[in-house]
């Protein structure tokens, strides 16, 4: 089992396209930072099932309590001086970083930043091939979502998700 660290796009790409459900399944552990849920609640996004998620236990929630507030504070002061990192990357980095976690992020700063910091980063594909390899998913409708996916959200690499899609639709 792995555990993984959730940004709050990866969290919104799953549930965008019909993935989100899967984490019931995978034997992939779930975690995220209570910044991602504050940063969800001031989207237009509804987020119904990924409470549901935290109720059940399949989507771990770190909260930071005074002293971590704290030395996030300075991790991000840290960091906002040479990147535009926000508190919730910051946030999502730190955590991942402190135990030694998978970031997952599609965002090209926030993975830079991890991997100088020495925190193994994936992207959403990364999720996608766990979870076809545990069969939780056919591959055609795993292609399916992919392409909805990337209807829906213009700022993934197109490129590198429609090679994704021929190779999954060719097993």
């Amino acid at each position: 089992m792995e555990i993984v660290v959730n940004d709050t796009q990866i969290l919104i790409d799953m549930h965008s396209c019909g993935l989100l459900d899967m984490i019931k399944k995978s034997t992939i552990i779930f975690h995220t930072v209570d910044y991602v849920l504050a940063e969800l609640n001031k989207s237009p996004y509804s987020r119904p099932e990924i409470d549901k998620l935290i109720h059940e236990g399949l989507l771990k929630v770190h909260t930071f309590d005074e002293k971590g507030n704290e030395e996030l504070m300075k991790f991000y002061l840290q960091y906002r001086r040479h990147t535009n990192l926000s508190i919730t990357d910051c946030a999502v980095l730190k955590y991942a970083k402190d135990c030694g976690y998978r970031l997952l992020t599609g965002d090209k700063k926030l993975r830079n930043q991890a991997e100088n910091n020495g925190v193994m980063v994936s992207g959403i594909l990364y999720v996608v091939d766990k979870f076809l390899n545990e069969k939780l998913i056919t591959s055609s409708e795993m292609a399916d979502k992919l392409e909805l996916l990337l209807s829906i959200n213009p700022r993934l690499p197109r490129t590198i998700f429609e090679k994704q899609i021929k190779e999954i639709r060719n097993k």
